[in-house]
Protein backbone atom coordinates (compact mmCIF):
# COMPACT_ATOMS: atom_id res chain seq x y z
CA UNK A 1 0.00 0.00 0.00
CA UNK A 2 1.05 3.62 -0.57
CA UNK A 3 1.10 6.07 2.34
CA UNK A 4 -1.97 7.82 0.94
CA UNK A 5 -3.96 4.60 0.64
CA UNK A 6 -2.93 3.55 4.17
CA UNK A 7 -4.34 6.79 5.56
CA UNK A 8 -7.76 5.83 4.19
CA UNK A 9 -7.67 2.05 4.70
CA UNK A 10 -8.35 -0.36 7.55
CA UNK A 11 -7.09 -3.88 8.22
CA UNK A 12 -10.53 -5.07 7.06
CA UNK A 13 -9.63 -3.92 3.55
CA UNK A 14 -6.51 -6.07 3.70
CA UNK A 15 -8.44 -9.11 4.95
CA UNK A 16 -11.21 -8.82 2.38
CA UNK A 17 -8.56 -8.48 -0.32
CA UNK A 18 -7.54 -12.08 0.44
CA UNK A 19 -10.79 -13.50 -0.95
CA UNK A 20 -9.04 -15.11 -3.93
CA UNK A 21 -5.59 -15.54 -2.35
CA UNK A 22 -4.68 -19.20 -2.88
CA UNK A 23 -0.92 -18.82 -3.45
CA UNK A 24 -0.18 -18.11 0.21
CA UNK A 25 -1.57 -19.33 3.50
CA UNK A 26 -1.15 -20.49 7.09
CA UNK A 27 0.43 -23.84 7.95
CA UNK A 28 0.14 -25.35 11.43
CA UNK A 29 2.83 -27.83 12.48
CA UNK A 30 2.15 -30.33 15.27
CA UNK A 31 4.65 -31.60 17.83
CA UNK A 32 5.38 -34.68 15.72
CA UNK A 33 5.97 -32.56 12.61
CA UNK A 34 2.66 -33.14 10.81
CA UNK A 35 1.28 -30.05 9.08
CA UNK A 36 -2.17 -28.73 8.17
CA UNK A 37 -2.38 -25.99 5.54
CA UNK A 38 -5.07 -23.34 4.91
CA UNK A 39 -4.95 -20.86 2.03
CA UNK A 40 -5.62 -17.26 3.04
CA UNK A 41 -8.80 -17.48 1.01
CA UNK A 42 -9.94 -20.32 3.30
CA UNK A 43 -8.82 -18.39 6.40
CA UNK A 44 -10.96 -15.44 5.32
CA UNK A 45 -13.94 -17.68 4.61
CA UNK A 46 -13.75 -19.24 8.08
CA UNK A 47 -13.26 -15.84 9.74
CA UNK A 48 -16.34 -14.43 7.99
CA UNK A 49 -18.41 -17.33 9.34
CA UNK A 50 -17.23 -16.51 12.86
CA UNK A 51 -17.96 -12.81 12.30
CA UNK A 52 -21.54 -13.53 11.18
CA UNK A 53 -22.07 -15.84 14.17
CA UNK A 54 -20.78 -13.23 16.62
CA UNK A 55 -23.13 -10.62 15.18
CA UNK A 56 -26.02 -13.04 15.69
CA UNK A 57 -24.90 -13.47 19.31
CA UNK A 58 -25.23 -9.74 19.84
CA UNK A 59 -21.68 -8.43 19.39
CA UNK A 60 -21.84 -4.70 18.88
CA UNK A 61 -19.40 -2.48 16.99
CA UNK A 62 -16.55 -1.41 19.27
CA UNK A 63 -17.06 -4.10 21.93
CA UNK A 64 -13.90 -5.70 23.30
CA UNK A 65 -13.76 -9.48 23.08
CA UNK A 66 -11.16 -11.50 24.99
CA UNK A 67 -9.53 -14.48 23.29
CA UNK A 68 -7.62 -17.22 25.12
CA UNK A 69 -6.53 -19.82 22.58
CA UNK A 70 -3.37 -21.74 21.70
CA UNK A 71 -1.65 -21.28 18.34
CA UNK A 72 -4.05 -22.81 15.78
CA UNK A 73 -6.36 -22.01 12.90
CA UNK A 74 -8.98 -21.36 15.59
CA UNK A 75 -6.94 -18.42 16.87
CA UNK A 76 -6.87 -16.82 13.40
CA UNK A 77 -10.55 -17.38 12.68
CA UNK A 78 -11.54 -16.05 16.13
CA UNK A 79 -9.25 -13.00 16.17
CA UNK A 80 -9.96 -11.96 12.59
CA UNK A 81 -13.63 -12.89 12.98
CA UNK A 82 -14.04 -10.44 15.84
CA UNK A 83 -12.51 -7.68 13.69
CA UNK A 84 -14.71 -8.52 10.70
CA UNK A 85 -17.75 -8.37 13.02
CA UNK A 86 -16.82 -4.84 14.10
CA UNK A 87 -15.48 -5.85 17.51
CA UNK A 88 -12.10 -5.24 19.12
CA UNK A 89 -10.16 -8.45 19.81
CA UNK A 90 -7.60 -8.74 22.57
CA UNK A 91 -5.53 -11.91 22.95
CA UNK A 92 -4.65 -13.14 26.44
CA UNK A 93 -2.21 -15.91 27.21
CA UNK A 94 -3.41 -19.44 28.10
CA UNK A 95 -2.66 -20.97 31.53
CA UNK A 96 0.66 -22.58 30.57
CA UNK A 97 2.45 -22.35 33.97
CA UNK A 98 0.42 -24.79 36.06
CA UNK A 99 2.57 -24.13 39.11
CA UNK A 100 1.73 -20.40 39.02
CA UNK A 101 -2.02 -20.51 38.43
CA UNK A 102 -2.96 -18.16 41.27
CA UNK A 103 -0.78 -15.49 39.67
CA UNK A 104 -2.30 -16.29 36.27
CA UNK A 105 -5.91 -16.13 37.51
CA UNK A 106 -5.38 -12.76 39.18
CA UNK A 107 -3.56 -11.16 36.24
CA UNK A 108 -5.96 -12.48 33.60
CA UNK A 109 -9.06 -11.36 35.47
CA UNK A 110 -7.51 -7.90 35.90
CA UNK A 111 -6.96 -7.74 32.14
CA UNK A 112 -10.56 -8.68 31.38
CA UNK A 113 -11.89 -6.24 33.94
CA UNK A 114 -9.69 -3.48 32.50
CA UNK A 115 -11.33 -3.82 29.06
CA UNK A 116 -14.79 -4.84 30.40
CA UNK A 117 -15.03 -7.73 27.99
CA UNK A 118 -18.57 -9.20 27.89
CA UNK A 119 -17.48 -12.29 25.97
CA UNK A 120 -14.50 -14.62 26.11
CA UNK A 121 -13.60 -17.02 23.30
CA UNK A 122 -11.65 -20.13 24.28
CA UNK A 123 -11.57 -23.86 23.60
CA UNK A 124 -12.85 -26.78 25.62
CA UNK A 125 -9.45 -27.81 26.97
CA UNK A 126 -8.39 -24.33 28.09
CA UNK A 127 -11.85 -23.55 29.47
CA UNK A 128 -11.40 -26.35 32.01
CA UNK A 129 -8.95 -24.20 33.97
CA UNK A 130 -10.62 -20.80 33.52
CA UNK A 131 -13.29 -21.06 36.21
CA UNK A 132 -11.52 -18.77 38.74
CA UNK A 133 -10.89 -16.18 36.01
CA UNK A 134 -14.55 -16.06 34.99
CA UNK A 135 -15.70 -16.04 38.63
CA UNK A 136 -13.53 -12.97 39.31
CA UNK A 137 -14.71 -11.09 36.18
CA UNK A 138 -18.25 -9.81 36.62
CA UNK A 139 -18.36 -8.18 33.17
CA UNK A 140 -18.24 -11.56 31.42
CA UNK A 141 -21.68 -12.75 30.41
CA UNK A 142 -20.51 -15.78 28.41
CA UNK A 143 -17.53 -17.97 27.52
CA UNK A 144 -17.85 -19.36 23.99
CA UNK A 145 -16.21 -22.55 22.74
CA UNK A 146 -14.45 -21.57 19.51
CA UNK A 147 -15.46 -24.90 17.97
CA UNK A 148 -19.10 -23.77 18.10
CA UNK A 149 -18.48 -20.47 16.32
CA UNK A 150 -19.46 -20.33 12.67
CA UNK A 151 -21.35 -23.60 12.57
CA UNK A 152 -24.85 -22.21 12.08
CA UNK A 153 -24.55 -18.58 11.09
CA UNK A 154 -26.14 -16.27 8.57
CA UNK A 155 -24.27 -14.57 5.76
CA UNK A 156 -21.76 -11.92 6.77
CA UNK A 157 -22.57 -8.32 6.03
CA UNK A 158 -19.95 -5.55 5.89
CA UNK A 159 -19.40 -3.33 8.94
CA UNK A 160 -18.34 0.30 9.05
CA UNK A 161 -14.76 0.96 10.08
CA UNK A 162 -12.61 4.07 10.21
CA UNK A 163 -8.78 4.24 10.12
CA UNK A 164 -8.91 5.79 13.59
CA UNK A 165 -11.05 3.02 15.09
CA UNK A 166 -9.28 0.59 17.41
CA UNK A 167 -8.20 -2.49 15.42
CA UNK A 168 -7.19 -4.49 18.51
CA UNK A 169 -5.91 -4.10 22.04
CA UNK A 170 -2.42 -5.38 22.80
CA UNK A 171 -1.62 -5.95 26.44
CA UNK A 172 1.89 -4.77 27.06
CA UNK A 173 4.16 -7.59 28.21
CA UNK A 174 5.89 -5.13 30.54
CA UNK A 175 6.60 -5.97 34.15
CA UNK A 176 4.11 -3.72 35.93
CA UNK A 177 1.46 -5.27 38.16
CA UNK A 178 -1.33 -3.19 36.61
CA UNK A 179 -2.07 -4.49 33.07
CA UNK A 180 -1.92 -1.94 30.25
CA UNK A 181 -3.96 -2.44 27.07
CA UNK A 182 -2.42 -0.51 24.18
CA UNK A 183 -4.93 0.95 21.73
CA UNK A 184 -3.78 -0.04 18.24
CA UNK A 185 -5.83 1.74 15.57
CA UNK A 186 -6.19 0.56 11.98
CA UNK A 187 -4.00 3.50 10.95
CA UNK A 188 -1.30 2.52 13.47
CA UNK A 189 -1.31 -1.11 12.38
CA UNK A 190 -1.14 -0.50 8.63
CA UNK A 191 1.54 2.17 9.08
CA UNK A 192 3.81 -0.16 11.05
CA UNK A 193 3.26 -3.08 8.68
CA UNK A 194 4.25 -0.81 5.80
CA UNK A 195 7.32 0.43 7.71
CA UNK A 196 8.54 -3.10 8.44
CA UNK A 197 7.67 -4.30 4.96
CA UNK A 198 10.20 -1.85 3.54
CA UNK A 199 12.97 -3.96 5.11
CA UNK A 200 11.66 -7.08 3.39
CA UNK A 201 11.47 -5.55 -0.09
CA UNK A 202 14.10 -7.96 -1.40
CA UNK A 203 11.92 -11.03 -0.82
CA UNK A 204 10.71 -12.46 -4.13
CA UNK A 205 7.23 -13.87 -4.74
CA UNK A 206 8.62 -17.41 -4.68
CA UNK A 207 10.38 -16.73 -1.36
CA UNK A 208 7.13 -15.26 0.00
CA UNK A 209 5.42 -18.53 -0.91
CA UNK A 210 7.99 -20.28 1.32
CA UNK A 211 7.52 -17.40 3.75
CA UNK A 212 8.15 -17.48 7.47
CA UNK A 213 8.25 -19.86 10.41
CA UNK A 214 6.71 -18.62 13.66
CA UNK A 215 6.76 -20.34 17.04
CA UNK A 216 6.13 -17.07 18.90
CA UNK A 217 2.88 -16.87 20.90
CA UNK A 218 0.13 -15.03 19.04
CA UNK A 219 -0.92 -13.14 22.16
CA UNK A 220 2.44 -11.31 21.97
CA UNK A 221 3.06 -8.45 19.54
CA UNK A 222 6.06 -10.11 17.90
CA UNK A 223 3.98 -13.15 16.95
CA UNK A 224 0.69 -11.36 16.31
CA UNK A 225 1.97 -8.42 14.27
CA UNK A 226 5.39 -9.56 13.09
CA UNK A 227 4.17 -12.97 11.91
CA UNK A 228 0.38 -13.25 11.58
CA UNK A 229 -0.46 -9.75 10.35
CA UNK A 230 2.70 -9.40 8.28
CA UNK A 231 1.90 -12.70 6.57
CA UNK A 232 -1.58 -11.42 5.71
CA UNK A 233 -0.34 -7.96 4.67
CA UNK A 234 2.49 -8.86 2.23
CA UNK A 235 1.06 -11.56 1.76
CA UNK A 236 3.31 -14.54 2.45
CA UNK A 237 2.93 -18.03 3.86
CA UNK A 238 3.53 -18.46 7.60
CA UNK A 239 4.24 -21.86 9.17
CA UNK A 240 3.15 -21.86 12.82
CA UNK A 241 4.56 -23.95 15.66
CA UNK A 242 3.09 -23.82 19.16
CA UNK A 243 5.41 -22.14 21.68
CA UNK A 244 5.10 -25.17 23.98
CA UNK A 245 6.27 -27.38 21.11
CA UNK A 246 9.28 -25.14 20.53
CA UNK A 247 10.27 -25.15 24.21
CA UNK A 248 10.00 -28.95 24.39
CA UNK A 249 11.62 -29.67 21.00
CA UNK A 250 13.46 -26.59 19.70
CA UNK A 251 14.92 -28.47 16.73
CA UNK A 252 11.44 -28.51 15.15
CA UNK A 253 11.86 -24.75 14.59
CA UNK A 254 15.07 -25.17 12.61
CA UNK A 255 13.93 -28.31 10.82
CA UNK A 256 10.75 -26.50 9.73
CA UNK A 257 12.81 -23.60 8.38
CA UNK A 258 14.77 -26.17 6.40
CA UNK A 259 11.81 -28.22 5.16
CA UNK A 260 9.79 -25.26 3.91
CA UNK A 261 12.81 -23.19 2.81
CA UNK A 262 11.50 -20.26 4.83
CA UNK A 263 13.35 -16.95 4.52
CA UNK A 264 12.30 -15.19 7.71
CA UNK A 265 11.75 -16.12 11.35
CA UNK A 266 11.89 -13.82 14.39
CA UNK A 267 12.69 -14.83 17.96
CA UNK A 268 13.85 -13.33 21.25
CA UNK A 269 17.43 -13.91 22.32
CA UNK A 270 16.69 -16.79 24.69
CA UNK A 271 15.46 -18.92 21.75
CA UNK A 272 18.88 -18.84 20.10
CA UNK A 273 20.47 -19.83 23.42
CA UNK A 274 17.96 -22.67 23.86
CA UNK A 275 18.93 -24.02 20.44
CA UNK A 276 22.58 -24.02 21.48
CA UNK A 277 21.97 -25.93 24.70
CA UNK A 278 19.15 -28.30 23.69
CA UNK A 279 19.68 -29.22 20.03
CA UNK A 280 21.99 -32.14 19.28
CA UNK A 281 23.80 -32.61 15.99
CA UNK A 282 21.67 -35.68 15.22
CA UNK A 283 18.52 -33.52 15.59
CA UNK A 284 19.74 -31.50 12.58
CA UNK A 285 20.26 -34.46 10.25
CA UNK A 286 19.43 -33.44 6.69
CA UNK A 287 18.75 -29.81 7.60
CA UNK A 288 19.62 -26.90 5.30
CA UNK A 289 19.31 -23.38 6.76
CA UNK A 290 20.75 -21.55 3.77
CA UNK A 291 17.35 -20.07 2.80
CA UNK A 292 16.99 -18.31 6.21
CA UNK A 293 17.86 -14.71 5.30
CA UNK A 294 16.23 -12.82 8.17
CA UNK A 295 16.87 -14.26 11.64
CA UNK A 296 15.35 -11.35 13.54
CA UNK A 297 16.45 -11.04 17.18
CA UNK A 298 14.46 -8.77 19.50
CA UNK A 299 11.89 -8.43 22.32
CA UNK A 300 14.57 -8.75 25.02
CA UNK A 301 18.23 -7.84 25.60
CA UNK A 302 20.55 -9.51 23.09
CA UNK A 303 23.53 -11.52 24.33
CA UNK A 304 26.26 -11.03 21.74
CA UNK A 305 28.05 -14.25 22.76
CA UNK A 306 24.92 -16.32 22.18
CA UNK A 307 24.35 -14.63 18.83
CA UNK A 308 27.88 -15.35 17.64
CA UNK A 309 27.91 -18.92 18.99
CA UNK A 310 24.62 -19.63 17.22
CA UNK A 311 26.03 -18.40 13.91
CA UNK A 312 29.17 -20.50 14.31
CA UNK A 313 27.43 -23.69 15.50
CA UNK A 314 24.71 -23.78 12.84
CA UNK A 315 26.93 -22.64 9.96
CA UNK A 316 27.59 -26.34 9.30
CA UNK A 317 23.93 -26.56 8.20
CA UNK A 318 24.16 -23.53 5.92
CA UNK A 319 23.24 -20.74 8.34
CA UNK A 320 24.90 -17.43 7.44
CA UNK A 321 25.96 -14.88 10.06
CA UNK A 322 24.57 -12.08 7.87
CA UNK A 323 21.09 -13.46 8.53
CA UNK A 324 21.24 -12.42 12.20
CA UNK A 325 19.28 -9.17 12.38
CA UNK A 326 19.00 -7.39 15.76
CA UNK A 327 15.81 -5.34 15.99
CA UNK A 328 14.01 -3.17 18.51
CA UNK A 329 10.32 -2.61 19.07
CA UNK A 330 7.49 -2.42 21.56
CA UNK A 331 3.71 -2.78 21.68
CA UNK A 332 3.13 0.96 22.09
CA UNK A 333 4.51 1.42 18.56
CA UNK A 334 2.55 -1.60 17.27
CA UNK A 335 5.84 -3.48 16.96
CA UNK A 336 8.82 -2.39 14.86
CA UNK A 337 10.91 0.67 15.81
CA UNK A 338 14.37 -0.03 14.39
CA UNK A 339 16.03 -2.70 12.23
CA UNK A 340 19.69 -3.41 11.65
CA UNK A 341 20.81 -3.90 8.05
CA UNK A 342 19.59 -7.38 7.00
CA UNK A 343 22.29 -7.64 4.34
CA UNK A 344 25.24 -7.18 6.72
CA UNK A 345 26.56 -9.09 9.76
CA UNK A 346 25.37 -7.78 13.15
CA UNK A 347 27.31 -4.73 14.27
CA UNK A 348 28.69 -5.21 17.79
CA UNK A 349 30.73 -2.54 19.61
CA UNK A 350 32.53 -2.83 22.94
CA UNK A 351 32.05 0.18 25.21
CA UNK A 352 33.88 1.16 28.39
CA UNK A 353 31.95 -0.13 31.41
CA UNK A 354 33.26 2.75 33.50
CA UNK A 355 31.99 5.36 31.05
CA UNK A 356 28.66 3.57 30.57
CA UNK A 357 28.16 3.79 34.31
CA UNK A 358 28.62 7.55 34.02
CA UNK A 359 26.11 7.87 31.18
CA UNK A 360 28.52 7.98 28.23
CA UNK A 361 29.06 5.49 25.40
CA UNK A 362 32.78 5.49 24.60
CA UNK A 363 34.50 2.51 22.93
CA UNK A 364 36.80 0.66 25.31
CA UNK A 365 37.13 -2.46 27.42
CA UNK A 366 33.88 -3.43 29.07
CA UNK A 367 30.45 -4.29 27.69
CA UNK A 368 29.76 -5.51 24.15
CA UNK A 369 26.43 -4.18 22.84
CA UNK A 370 24.82 -4.91 19.47
CA UNK A 371 23.39 -2.16 17.29
CA UNK A 372 19.67 -2.43 16.56
CA UNK A 373 20.09 -0.29 13.47
CA UNK A 374 18.13 2.74 12.36
CA UNK A 375 14.48 3.71 12.85
CA UNK A 376 12.02 2.28 10.34
CA UNK A 377 10.98 4.79 7.63
CA UNK A 378 8.47 7.35 8.88
CA UNK A 379 9.45 7.07 12.54
CA UNK A 380 11.37 9.81 14.37
CA UNK A 381 13.64 8.95 17.30
CA UNK A 382 15.32 11.09 19.97
CA UNK A 383 17.50 10.36 22.99
CA UNK A 384 16.59 12.69 25.86
CA UNK A 385 18.00 13.57 29.26
CA UNK A 386 15.93 13.47 32.50
CA UNK A 387 14.69 17.00 31.79
CA UNK A 388 13.33 15.92 28.40
CA UNK A 389 16.01 17.65 26.31
CA UNK A 390 17.56 15.89 23.28
CA UNK A 391 21.18 14.84 23.87
CA UNK A 392 24.08 14.46 21.47
CA UNK A 393 25.39 11.19 20.07
CA UNK A 394 27.16 9.00 22.60
CA UNK A 395 25.14 10.18 25.61
CA UNK A 396 22.81 7.68 27.28
CA UNK A 397 19.23 8.80 27.80
CA UNK A 398 15.58 7.85 27.46
CA UNK A 399 14.41 6.75 24.03
CA UNK A 400 11.49 8.77 22.61
CA UNK A 401 9.77 7.99 19.30
CA UNK A 402 7.12 9.67 17.16
CA UNK A 403 5.25 8.64 14.02
CA UNK A 404 2.03 7.23 12.55
CA UNK A 405 2.54 3.82 14.16
CA UNK A 406 2.75 5.19 17.71
CA UNK A 407 -0.43 4.33 19.60
CA UNK A 408 -2.62 7.06 21.03
CA UNK A 409 -2.62 5.60 24.53
CA UNK A 410 -3.79 2.89 26.90
CA UNK A 411 -7.41 1.78 26.85
CA UNK A 412 -9.45 3.51 29.57
CA UNK A 413 -6.27 4.50 31.42
CA UNK A 414 -5.87 8.29 31.10
CA UNK A 415 -3.32 8.58 33.91
CA UNK A 416 -0.99 5.91 32.49
CA UNK A 417 -1.46 7.40 29.02
CA UNK A 418 -0.44 10.88 30.21
CA UNK A 419 2.73 9.47 31.79
CA UNK A 420 3.88 7.73 28.60
CA UNK A 421 2.46 9.62 25.60
CA UNK A 422 3.54 13.26 25.56
CA UNK A 423 2.83 15.78 22.76
CA UNK A 424 2.74 13.05 20.13
CA UNK A 425 5.95 11.46 21.43
CA UNK A 426 6.17 8.08 23.14
CA UNK A 427 8.46 7.73 26.14
CA UNK A 428 9.51 4.10 25.64
CA UNK A 429 10.91 3.73 29.14
CA UNK A 430 14.07 2.29 27.58
CA UNK A 431 17.58 3.66 27.90
CA UNK A 432 19.82 3.89 24.89
CA UNK A 433 22.20 5.98 22.83
CA UNK A 434 23.17 6.73 19.26
CA UNK A 435 26.62 5.77 18.02
CA UNK A 436 27.73 6.39 14.43
CA UNK A 437 24.12 6.97 13.48
CA UNK A 438 22.73 3.72 14.88
CA UNK A 439 20.70 2.90 17.98
CA UNK A 440 22.03 0.88 20.92
CA UNK A 441 19.83 -0.25 23.82
CA UNK A 442 21.42 -0.14 27.27
CA UNK A 443 18.54 -0.98 29.63
CA UNK A 444 15.23 0.03 31.19
CA UNK A 445 14.83 3.23 33.18
CA UNK A 446 12.90 1.64 36.04
CA UNK A 447 15.34 -1.27 36.31
CA UNK A 448 18.44 0.92 36.66
CA UNK A 449 20.59 0.06 39.70
CA UNK A 450 22.51 2.97 41.24
CA UNK A 451 25.21 2.06 43.76
CA UNK A 452 27.69 4.61 45.12
CA UNK A 453 26.87 7.05 42.32
CA UNK A 454 27.41 4.66 39.44
CA UNK A 455 24.66 3.33 37.16
CA UNK A 456 24.41 -0.39 36.47
CA UNK A 457 21.88 -2.05 34.21
CA UNK A 458 20.53 -5.41 35.38
CA UNK A 459 21.53 -6.93 32.04
CA UNK A 460 25.26 -6.28 32.47
CA UNK A 461 25.14 -7.96 35.89
CA UNK A 462 22.93 -10.85 34.80
CA UNK A 463 25.19 -11.55 31.81
CA UNK A 464 28.03 -12.28 34.25
CA UNK A 465 25.99 -15.22 35.60
CA UNK A 466 25.21 -16.93 32.28
CA UNK A 467 28.12 -19.36 32.58
CA UNK A 468 27.94 -20.05 36.33
CA UNK A 469 27.66 -23.86 36.68
CA UNK A 470 24.49 -25.05 38.38
CA UNK A 471 22.34 -22.02 37.50
CA UNK A 472 19.49 -22.07 34.96
CA UNK A 473 20.63 -20.03 31.97
CA UNK A 474 18.85 -16.66 31.81
CA UNK A 475 16.96 -17.31 35.06
CA UNK A 476 18.62 -14.77 37.35
CA UNK A 477 17.64 -11.18 38.11
CA UNK A 478 19.64 -8.31 39.52
CA UNK A 479 17.70 -5.75 41.57
CA UNK A 480 18.49 -3.35 44.39
CA UNK A 481 17.01 -2.54 47.76
CA UNK A 482 17.70 0.25 50.28
CA UNK A 483 20.32 -0.59 52.92
CA UNK A 484 21.98 1.11 55.85
CA UNK A 485 24.57 2.78 53.62
CA UNK A 486 22.60 3.23 50.40
CA UNK A 487 21.33 0.93 47.67
CA UNK A 488 22.37 -2.72 47.96
CA UNK A 489 22.59 -5.26 45.15
CA UNK A 490 20.27 -8.28 45.34
CA UNK A 491 20.64 -11.37 43.15
CA UNK A 492 17.77 -13.84 42.79
CA UNK A 493 18.75 -16.93 40.79
CA UNK A 494 17.17 -20.28 39.98
CA UNK A 495 19.18 -23.48 40.31
CA UNK A 496 19.23 -26.15 37.63
CA UNK A 497 17.04 -29.18 38.21
CA UNK A 498 19.91 -31.66 38.00
CA UNK A 499 22.69 -29.77 39.79
CA UNK A 500 24.48 -31.34 42.74
CA UNK A 501 25.85 -28.01 43.97
CA UNK A 502 24.62 -26.64 47.28
CA UNK A 503 22.91 -23.28 47.63
CA UNK A 504 25.95 -22.01 49.53
CA UNK A 505 28.39 -22.94 46.77
CA UNK A 506 26.08 -21.46 44.09
CA UNK A 507 25.80 -18.21 46.03
CA UNK A 508 29.57 -18.06 46.41
CA UNK A 509 30.06 -18.63 42.68
CA UNK A 510 27.62 -15.78 41.96
CA UNK A 511 29.51 -13.41 44.26
CA UNK A 512 32.84 -14.34 42.63
CA UNK A 513 31.50 -13.80 39.10
CA UNK A 514 30.12 -10.35 39.91
CA UNK A 515 33.21 -9.29 41.86
CA UNK A 516 35.48 -10.26 38.95
CA UNK A 517 33.20 -8.69 36.38
CA UNK A 518 32.31 -5.29 37.88
CA UNK A 519 34.14 -5.18 41.26
CA UNK A 520 30.87 -5.32 43.18
CA UNK A 521 29.75 -7.71 45.91
CA UNK A 522 26.00 -8.47 46.22
CA UNK A 523 24.53 -7.78 49.63
CA UNK A 524 21.97 -10.53 49.23
CA UNK A 525 21.97 -13.70 47.10
CA UNK A 526 18.94 -16.00 47.11
CA UNK A 527 19.00 -19.38 45.35
CA UNK A 528 15.57 -20.49 44.17
CA UNK A 529 13.92 -23.61 42.84
CA UNK A 530 13.29 -23.75 39.04
CA UNK A 531 10.24 -21.77 37.94
CA UNK A 532 10.06 -19.59 41.06
CA UNK A 533 10.79 -16.19 39.51
CA UNK A 534 7.76 -14.28 38.16
CA UNK A 535 7.63 -13.82 34.39
CA UNK A 536 5.62 -11.81 31.89
CA UNK A 537 3.29 -13.43 29.36
CA UNK A 538 6.17 -13.48 26.88
CA UNK A 539 8.52 -15.19 29.34
CA UNK A 540 10.62 -12.17 30.40
CA UNK A 541 11.57 -11.77 34.03
CA UNK A 542 9.45 -9.33 36.05
CA UNK A 543 12.24 -7.76 38.05
CA UNK A 544 10.19 -5.30 40.11
CA UNK A 545 7.70 -8.02 41.01
CA UNK A 546 10.56 -10.38 41.92
CA UNK A 547 11.97 -7.69 44.24
CA UNK A 548 8.56 -7.14 45.86
CA UNK A 549 8.12 -10.87 46.43
CA UNK A 550 11.65 -11.12 47.85
CA UNK A 551 11.01 -8.29 50.28
CA UNK A 552 7.71 -9.87 51.38
CA UNK A 553 9.11 -13.42 51.54
CA UNK A 554 6.72 -14.63 48.83
CA UNK A 555 9.22 -16.32 46.50
CA UNK A 556 8.03 -19.92 46.65
CA UNK A 557 8.64 -22.87 44.35
CA UNK A 558 5.76 -23.65 41.96
CA UNK A 559 3.66 -26.72 42.63
CA UNK A 560 4.03 -29.48 40.07
CA UNK A 561 2.70 -32.93 39.20
CA UNK A 562 -0.48 -34.68 38.12
CA UNK A 563 -2.06 -34.41 41.57
CA UNK A 564 -1.65 -30.63 41.48
CA UNK A 565 -3.32 -30.51 38.05
CA UNK A 566 -6.26 -32.58 39.33
CA UNK A 567 -6.65 -30.18 42.26
CA UNK A 568 -6.60 -27.16 39.96
CA UNK A 569 -9.23 -28.67 37.67
CA UNK A 570 -11.43 -29.40 40.69
CA UNK A 571 -10.95 -25.83 41.93
CA UNK A 572 -11.87 -24.50 38.50
CA UNK A 573 -15.02 -26.62 38.37
CA UNK A 574 -16.06 -25.28 41.78
CA UNK A 575 -15.54 -21.75 40.46
CA UNK A 576 -17.67 -22.56 37.41
CA UNK A 577 -20.42 -23.67 39.77
CA UNK A 578 -20.14 -20.32 41.52
CA UNK A 579 -20.48 -18.56 38.15
CA UNK A 580 -23.62 -20.59 37.37
CA UNK A 581 -25.16 -19.77 40.76
CA UNK A 582 -24.40 -16.06 40.29
CA UNK A 583 -26.08 -16.02 36.89
CA UNK A 584 -29.08 -17.83 38.27
CA UNK A 585 -29.47 -15.28 41.07
CA UNK A 586 -29.17 -12.44 38.53
CA UNK A 587 -31.89 -14.07 36.40
CA UNK A 588 -34.18 -14.55 39.39
CA UNK A 589 -33.67 -10.92 40.47
CA UNK A 590 -34.58 -9.65 37.01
Amino acid sequence: MTSSSISRATILDVLLGLEKCTDFGARFISRNGDATYFTYSAVLEESLKVAADLRQRGLRRGQVIGIILPTSIDFLRAFLGVQLAGGIPTALYPPFRLGKLDEYFGRTSRMLRRVESPLLISDRRTRTLLGPVVHQTSSLRDVVDVAELGKHSADWSPVEASPDDIAFLQFSSGTTVEPKAVEITHRNLLANLDMMNSFLAGITREEARNGAVCWLPLYHDMGLVGCMYMGLYRPGTVSYIGPDTFIARPHIWLQSLSEYKAVISPAPDFAYGLCLSRIKDEDMEGADLSSWRYALNGAEPINTNVMEQFAERFSKWGFRKNALTPVYGLAEAVLGVSFSDPEKPPRVTEFSSQELGLGKAIPGKGRRIPSVGKPVPGLSLEIRDPQGRPVEEGIIGRIFIKGPSVARGYYRSPDMTAQTFKDGWLDTGDLGFLYQGELYISGRVKDLIIIRGRNYTPQEIEELLLDVPGLRTGCAVAVSTPGDSGEELVILAERKVDTDLTDESLAEAIRDAILKGISLIPAHVRILEPGTLPRTSSGKMRRSEALRMFQQEQLKAPQQGRLHLVKEIARSQAAWMGVWLRKRRETDDS
